[in-house]
């Protein structure tokens, strides 16, 4: 969106609001979903604010930094979409430049079942996407537990899972792992977090799946390579889906996304079985689309690799080129 939309924006938030909820209104027509992110942002005339709906419940995300609307405005335009929406409550996420530094007086409201506005609601609910059940959690942190840009590629994952082996690294709460196992896939979920590893579970209860044919594994996901080599596992997908930075907890073993994205990707080509495929994804904004691409095509100089798509992001998030890319590749 130009400057001069942002500023009519910027004068008139609730007409701004206004039409990109009428742009999204096939997504809440939905039957399927009750999840969608009814405000994107610079791509729809706010630079800073984001505003994700999650069922009956409003996450406003507050970018700090980026040229915004003062506080009452802010409020007021989030006080007419509960009221729009019938949200029961609305909580509000704010994002320092540096997270690194974030003070716990910053962290502190993350964690607080009293909302900004409305009524507190259950530290856990469950919500709805393309069908497939999934828990959140609306003040648990950052994040309450759902990726909401990577809807449309779990939906093609799930099609793609059909009795494969799948590998789901930086794994998080399973969400991928669940549409690929409701896809008849059998599942391992790597992750560093057993909070995380555990909520995932309860994800693929909430789906009445069985985690006998599925494994959940608390490990750094290099480590974890070493480990599937030397047992001889092989998969026919693998998700990876990278943050910018992690860490597990006690110990001194980091990932950098700059650093380590070509490592990465390359181990998993070598659990990879013939025909097998690779969704690279990250939201990242330093890492580009050709970086990605790059990097899958050159992870094995002696396989055939093939670029199957380059997927679009769903509908609510368009209109932001550097937000987050992702690709699928296939090799011999």
């Amino acid at each position: 969106m130009d400057r001069q939309s942002e500023q009519k924006c910027r004068r008139n938030p609730i007409d701004c609001f206004e039409r990109a909820l009428a742009a999204r209104q096939a997504l809440l027509d939905d039957p399927c979903s009750n999840v969608c992110r009814i405000f994107n942002a610079a791509a729809d005339g706010i630079p800073g604010l984001v505003i994700e709906k999650f069922g009956d419940v409003l996450i406003a995300q507050l970018h700090e930094g980026r040229p915004r609307l003062t506080e009452s405005q802010t409020r007021n335009l989030c006080t007419h979409a509960q009221r729009r929406l019938n949200a029961r409550a609305v909580y509000r996420k704010f994002f320092a430049q540096d997270r690194s530094k974030a003070l716990p007086a910053l962290n502190k409201p993350h964690t607080d079942p009293t909302p900004w506005l409305g009524k507190p609601v259950e530290a856990e609910i469950t919500i709805l996407e393309n069908g497939i059940r999934f828990l959140i959690h609306p003040y648990d942190g950052y994040s309450v537990g759902l990726f909401l840009e990577h809807r449309d590629n779990r939906r093609r994952l799930r099609d793609l899972a059909a009795g494969r082996a799948v590998l789901n690294a930086f794994a998080y709460t399973c969400a991928f792992s669940v549409a690929t196992a409701l896809g008849t896939a059998a599942t391992t979920s790597v992750d560093v977090s057993r909070k995380y590893l555990e909520w995932g579970k309860r994800n693929f209860a909430a789906n009445g799946l069985d985690l006998n044919p599925h494994s959940f594994i608390c490990s750094d996901i290099f480590d974890y390579y070493r480990r599937a080599k030397r047992q001889g596992r092989r998969f026919d997908l693998i998700i990876l889906d990278p943050p910018t930075f992690g860490r597990a907890k006690r110990s001194k073993q980091t990932f950098v996304l700059a650093d380590d994205l070509e490592k990465l990707v390359a181990g998993a080509v070598e659990l990879l079985n013939p025909d097998g495929d690779i969704l690279l994804a990250t939201n990242h904004r330093g890492t580009s689309r050709r970086r990605l691409e790059t990097t899958l095509v050159s992870a094995s100089a002696t396989r055939p690799r093939t670029i199957v798509a380059r997927p679009r992001l769903p509908l609510d998030f368009r209109g932001d080129r550097g937000y987050a890319k992702s690709v699928l590749a296939r090799f011999g």
